[in-house]
C-alpha cells in the first residue's frame, strides 16, 4: 500500500495517455478547419493546392510530438516503478504527467491555430496568390506554440 494519495505510476500512466490523446485531437482539430478551406481554395485555383498542403502537415506534426513526449515517458517508468515508492518516484510521475499535459493542452491549443490560419491561407492564396509568402507566417507561428510546448516537455519528462 502507497503512503501517497495515489501510486506515482498512476500519474505517469496519464501523463502519457493525454500527450498522446490530446496531442492527435490538436492535429485533428488544425486538419478538420484547414482541409476544407484548402479543398475550396483548390476548386478556385488547382495549382495553389501543393502550397496549402504546409497546414496539413504542420498539424499532424502536433500527434508526432505528443507521441514523442509518450514514448520518452514510456522509457522512464521503471524508475517510478522501483519498490519501496520514495520521494524521487512520486517527483518523477508528477514530471511525467505534467510533461504530457503540457505537451497534449498545446497541442489542441497549436491545432486550433493552424487550422484556422491555414483556412486563412488557402483562401487569401486563392483570390491572390502572391499573398502566400505573407499569410504562411501565422502558420509557423502557431505551430511555434507547439514546438515551445513540446521543448517544455521534454525537459520534464527527460528530467523525471
Amino acid at each position: 500500500m502507497c503512503e501517497y494519495m495515489v501510486e506515482p505510476i498512476v500519474w505517469a500512466a496519464m501523463g502519457i495517455g493525454l500527450s498522446v490523446f490530446l496531442s492527435v485531437i490538436g492535429a485533428a482539430l488544425g486538419i478538420s478547419i484547414a482541409a476544407p478551406a484548402i479543398a475550396g481554395a483548390g476548386t478556385e485555383r488547382p495549382e495553389i493546392v501543393s502550397k496549402s498542403l504546409v497546414a496539413i502537415i504542420l498539424a499532424e506534426a502536433l500527434g508526432i510530438y505528443g507521441l514523442v513526449v509518450g514514448l520518452l515517458a514510456i522509457f522512464k517508468l521503471p524508475t517510478i516503478t522501483a519498490i519501496p515508492i520514495t520521494a524521487t518516484s512520486v517527483d518523477a510521475g508528477f514530471r511525467l504527467f505534467f510533461g504530457g499535459l503540457t505537451m497534449g493542452i498545446a497541442a489542441i491549443a497549436a491545432g486550433v491555430g493552424i487550422g484556422t490560419s491555414g483556412s486563412a491561407m488557402a483562401s487569401a492564396t486563392a483570390e491572390k496568390p502572391e499573398l502566400f509568402s505573407r499569410t504562411v507566417v501565422p502558420l509557423i507561428l502557431a505551430e511555434a506554440l507547439a514546438i515551445y510546448a513540446f521543448v517544455a516537455a521534454l525537459l520534464l519528462v527527460l528530467q523525471a
